[in-house]
């Protein structure tokens, strides 16, 4: 398996990301470098955002979604469907 690097947590937006061995640490969410919020929070003495803040995105970018991944299915296999119940004729008296 490949090393991927110190975890680390966006400061932004809590997001938790790998640093792939890289020695600028950007947010692959939203692309926050680390470097520049920490400052930003030291200086400040409060966190760069709220928790549960929407991240900042560029202009015209799209949002990040995750798709739903798709039951496996064998080819030609034909969807499950439930099975009715039967009625046999014969009737419960209570």
């Amino acid at each position: 398996m490949a090393k991927l690097g110190n975890k680390h947590e966006c400061l932004n937006c809590g997001t938790k990301f790998y640093d792939l061995g890289r020695s600028k640490l950007v947010c692959p969410s939203c692309e926050g470098d680390q470097a520049e919020l920490a400052k930003e929070q030291a200086e400040s003495g409060k966190p760069a955002t709220k928790k549960g803040a929407k991240p900042a995105t560029k202009k015209g970018a799209k949002p990040a979604t995750k798709k739903a991944a798709k039951p496996a299915t064998k080819k030609g296999a034909k969807p499950a469907t439930k099975k009715k119940a039967s009625s046999s004729g014969t009737t419960r008296s209570s």
